[in-house]
């Protein structure tokens, strides 16, 4: 586990076993790991354990190492799921409630997922935007006060808080709390992470980078683009295995295109 803990990773938002499949090509093209993540609708949907299996097998195939990672879910009976099937790494989102309930939350889910040797994120502050089943319609950028007392009174193992970014795509230019990331990152001595890295300007997206303390950004709707993108340039071709190797192609050229930021 050292490895996820100590290194920068791309963490890309996948939907079945080719998308995974695809992303874990892109990783062994650049040499470099990756993070496989699912949503809790996604994980709902899919054959965990055969999943798992596939992504675990997959990637020694390709000579990298693929972590899986259970993405935003709220639900504790999910997370311990996903404990229990052998996921790297849950995401315990309890940002929707005042910091006191969050911190109750993760510290719950924490204890569990810790004896079984999985690793924890939480996220201090709403992220607004829409991905998948979450919806968030006010911004609610992390206040240095309740970072501060989620830092103090929780074992997350990574940290992410709302410093103006964003879900889905962004309208105009984002305008980031950079500070917000540095303090966090000062008092915690945990790996950051960054949500909504869909669609940053490079710049912003280099500058999180030279970040020593960034470690985990998160990728889901420019990879939903590239899906997109793979139906819309085989549509006028109606056989399923063109379509499919379409959507796959644009996948691996997105994530591809991420993994070389990485120096």
């Amino acid at each position: 586990m050292s490895d996820i803990l100590k290194d920068k990773h791309f963490a890309f938002n996948v939907w079945d076993f080719e998308s995974a499949k695809a992303v874990i090509d892109a990783g062994a093209r650049c040499n470099k790991d990756v993070i496989l993540q699912t949503s809790a609708l996604i994980y709902k949907r899919i054959a965990a354990k055969s999943f798992l299996m596939f992504v675990k097998e997959y990637s020694i195939e390709k000579g990298i190492r693929a972590w899986l990672n259970l993405d935003h879910c709220k639900e504790k009976e999910l997370l311990m799921d996903a404990v229990d099937n052998g996921w790297d790494m849950i995401m315990a989102d309890g940002s929707s409630y005042n910091v006191e309930k969050n911190i109750e939350f993760v510290n719950d889910i924490s204890k569990y997922a810790h004896e079984r040797g999985v690793l924890v994120e939480g996220e201090v502050g709403q992220i607004i935007g829409t991905e998948d089943d979450i919806n968030v319609i006010k911004e609610c950028v992390a206040s240095k006060e309740d970072i501060k007392n989620f830092v103090g009174q929780t074992e997350v193992d990574f940290i992410a808080v709302a410093f103006g970014n964003a879900h889905g795509e962004y309208v105009g230019v984002p305008s980031f709390r950079y500070d917000l990331i540095d303090y966090t990152i000062e008092i915690s001595n945990k790996p950051f992470v960054v949500h909504g890295a869909s669609g940053m300007p490079k710049v912003a997206l280099d500058k999180l980078l030279g970040i020593q303390g960034v470690k985990k950004i998160n990728i889901s709707t420019d990879i939903k683009k590239a899906y997109r993108r793979g139906i819309k340039k085989a549509n006028i071709n109606l056989q399923p295995i063109k379509i499919s190797s379409s959507i796959y192609e644009e996948v691996v050229k997105e994530a591809m295109s991420k993994l070389e930021l990485i120096k």
